[in-house]
């Protein structure tokens, strides 16, 4: 049952260029985990929908380049989707440093408040796995991302990432070791 959904979603993609209808339900499957991928890495929804409206009009243009035997196509939109990531977080950290020479230090606005507020409540619900996650090095910490946190399988996030599905299974396990290590009392509850 698993390969139907990607042999399903391969179709999609073939047609995508002939059939709008093959868009339509290729955004629909997707577009969830997709806009979850991009919200957990900017941080802010309305950025991450930006991204993932790009997501979508880039498997439209280059649904033809699309090869199966490189990944499903869910590892392949989730590919799009990190390279549009990558691109958003440098386009902001030049507009922040050249926002920062132009204007100096900002005010903080009442939405600022209300967001640093979110991002303290999240770091009370979690420190210890939150800094037992900083602590992975990045590949480790993306991959277990990937799998965790977006629901990709380890082969749809080794094809992501570019790796092979062997290393990214042993980078997987070996980032498991090392948050089990990191926080014993979770890891002798089980």
């Amino acid at each position: 049952m698993p390969d139907a959904p990607d042999a399903d979603d391969t179709d999609l993609v073939h047609r995508i260029a002939t059939e709008p209808a093959a868009l339509e339900e290729l955004y629909r499957r997707h577009v969830r985990a997709v806009l979850g991928y991009a919200t957990r890495r900017i941080g802010d929804p309305v950025e991450a929908a930006d991204v993932v409206a790009g997501v979508f009009l880039e498997v439209v243009r280059s649904a033809g380049r699309y090869e199966p035997g490189r990944g499903s196509p869910r590892a392949w939109i989730f590919g799009i989707a990190a390279n549009l990531v990558a691109a958003h977080g440098r386009r902001r950290a030049i507009e922040t440093r050249a926002l920062q020479r132009v204007y100096g230090r900002r005010e903080l606005l009442p939405d600022d408040f209300a967001e640093l507020a979110d991002r303290i409540d999240a770091q009370r619900a979690s420190p210890l796995l939150r800094a037992a996650v900083a602590e992975l090095a990045p590949a480790e910490r993306e991959l277990f991302l990937l799998v965790s946190m977006d629901g990709l399988s380890p082969a749809e996030a080794a094809a992501v990432l570019g790796i092979a599905a062997p290393a990214a299974r042993m980078r997987l396990a070996r980032a498991r070791r090392r948050l089990r290590g990191a926080m014993p009392q979770i890891g002798s509850g089980r």
